[in-house]
């Protein structure tokens, strides 16, 4: 059987022992399993990289709609695309950032350095002085699932993971909590062994980790 919403919705189903409950409802919670899923561990199938330009004098660059966390941000010199920085580690606080640099706008022209995140937006210390591309590698929200023939952007090792918490939340709708209970113990069983066995295959580099902001430039200056 195919492994689109279609089919995990007849196992919701099954589980759940009621095959006339609503669809809508049924397809509702498996998209909100497949988020808190998204929300427990850093899963790569949630990765995304995205490719933009600066505009000259601007200071700020509006996020994706599906962003969540960024991992790794770079800038590419437009005349020179082998010139690049990677500023990932010069991240601040919201609070380091607009006490130290409170008017970015008053600032020069320059190639962008300290950056920090606030509302859906990535703000630089200074306005950009050429069309930098922005490479951005971020963790997404998970594409919301709809129509029948949906794909999960969660491989099939997922699948019982996913018809479990959907199937968890149909019980607490119909106050069978003591199922529900059960059913949420064994989606979390199910969701762990998969964190132990996806961990640590594929998530590697050093130079992921954003580090608090240091008063100096370092060697990438």
């Amino acid at each position: 059987m195919a492994y689109d919403l279609s089919d995990l919705r007849t196992r919701v189903r099954a589980k759940i022992k009621d095959t006339a409950y609503s669809a809508t409802n049924i397809d509702g919670f498996i998209n909100d399993a497949q988020v808190e899923i998204a929300d427990l561990y850093p899963w790569s199938y949630f990765e995304k990289v995205i490719a933009g330009a600066l505009t000259i004098g601007d200071y700020t660059y509006e996020q994706q709609t599906d962003h969540q966390t960024t991992i790794r941000l770079i800038l590419i010199d437009p005349s020179d695309t082998t010139s690049f920085r990677n500023i990932t580690k010069n991240y601040m606080t919201q609070d380091e950032f607009f006490r130290t640099f409170p008017s970015p706008d008053t600032n020069d022209n320059a190639w962008p350095f300290f950056w920090t995140e606030y509302g859906n937006q990535l703000y630089f210390h200074c306005p950009a002085d050429l069309e930098y591309t922005l490479r951005q590698y971020y963790m997404k929200t998970p594409t919301e699932l709809s129509g029948d023939e949906a794909v999960p952007e969660l491989p099939q090792n997922f699948r019982e993971a996913l018809v479990l918490g959907a199937a968890y939340r149909v019980e607490e709708e119909r106050d069978n909590y003591d199922i529900a209970a059960v059913l949420q113990e064994k989606f979390n069983d199910r969701v762990s062994d998969l964190i132990n066995r996806f961990a640590n295959t594929t998530m590697a580099a050093t130079d992921d980790v954003v580090l608090p902001y240091r008063q100096d430039y370092g060697d990438g200056w």
